[in-house]
């Protein structure tokens, strides 16, 4: 059996304005994960912050330090960066809550990567 290696956390969001960090009422399930390849993963992203209407979804390649942005849910309006659109899909409403699919047939054999989402005020 062939497995792909997917590490899921939530990211913390300081708001740097007032000082204080709102990550406590960002929540991402599952918080790991390990799955075979060619099978369709689920994520899920929910938040309790007021007046934030955007939720974001990042990938951090095992090979990399650098987080790629996926694409977004702005409030039911979802948005996939080009490089991406083959490989997930997103749906939610940005004011609460937001789906990840990630499509694993066209990762490769032996694939670890982090999955991030974020909450945000809408642009």
């Amino acid at each position: 059996m062939t497995f792909i290696v997917c590490l899921i956390y939530f990211t913390k969001m300081p708001l740097w304005v007032s000082g204080k960090s709102l990550s406590d009422q960002v929540h991402q399930t599952p918080a790991h994960l390990l799955t075979k390849v060619e099978s369709t993963v689920q994520l899920n992203c929910s938040h309790t912050i007021q007046d934030y209407y955007m939720i974001l979804w990042y990938e951090q390649l095992k090979s990399d330090t650098a987080l790629r942005l996926i694409g977004y849910v702005n409030y039911k309006n979802p948005s996939i960066e080009n490089d991406f659109k083959n490989q997930y899909n997103i749906a939610g409403d940005g004011a609460k809550a937001s789906t990840l699919h990630l499509k694993l047939e066209n990762k490769p054999v032996g694939s670890t990567a982090m999955y991030y989402c974020a909450a945000s005020k809408a642009q």
